[in-house]
């Protein structure tokens, strides 16, 4: 059975002459294009930032609470230098709505500029998590003092759970294989 492709060579020369003026002007069209063809991750937004703001009414989460059409707007369209977007931040909260007993964070940082570039959200979201600590003034609202711990209890009941990324390399939320595979090579 011929393909489409061998059936257009074997036909006549004016249909020939007509495929080869399309796929023609196909190239040109590319070539003469007034600007570049962008990357996938550089999208342009088809639509308003209103008509793309998650319905959040019946999310239960941090970012849920102090994400508003306005902040969206203002910082729908802002990307850090590593590429990562207020959308991806959000999406994990968007994704899962919470429970009503159990209030999650609702977001993920992807790098460490991720804080000053989404900072209208990201600095309410901690001040509520963190109990009202402000992370421009990096003022804690509980006493931090060591020597104010009682040594009557029991230290076995008390767990610290850390989670941070080291400069340069980005959360693991947004890490690639390239970035696993300089890490790995760097540590040997």
């Amino acid at each position: 059975m011929a393909g489409p492709f061998s059936r257009l060579l074997s036909a006549g020369p004016g249909l020939r002459l007509l495929a080869l003026a399309g796929a023609g002007s196909l190239a040109a069209g590319f070539v003469l294009r007034p600007e570049p063809v962008r990357a996938a991750s550089e999208r342009r937004r088809l639509y308003p930032p209103s008509a793309e703001y998650p319905d959040l009414r019946k999310h239960n989460n941090c970012m849920a609470s102090h994400l508003t059409p306005a902040v969206y707007a203002r910082l729908c369209d802002k990307t850090t230098p590593t590429g990562w977007t207020l959308d991806q931040c959000i999406q994990t909260g968007v994704d899962n709505p919470g429970h009503p007993f159990i209030k999650t964070v609702g977001m993920v940082a992807g790098d460490e500029e991720t804080y000053e570039v989404f900072a209208d959200l990201f600095d309410p979201v901690i001040q509520e998590r963190h109990n009202g600590y402000d992370p421009r003034t990096m003022k804690h609202t509980t006493d931090l003092d060591a020597s104010k711990v009682s040594s009557n209890i029991p230290l076995l009941i008390y767990t610290a759970c850390v989670q941070h990324s080291v400069s340069p390399t980005p959360s693991p939320y947004f890490l690639t294989h390239g970035h696993y595979t300089t890490e790995l090579l760097t540590l040997m």
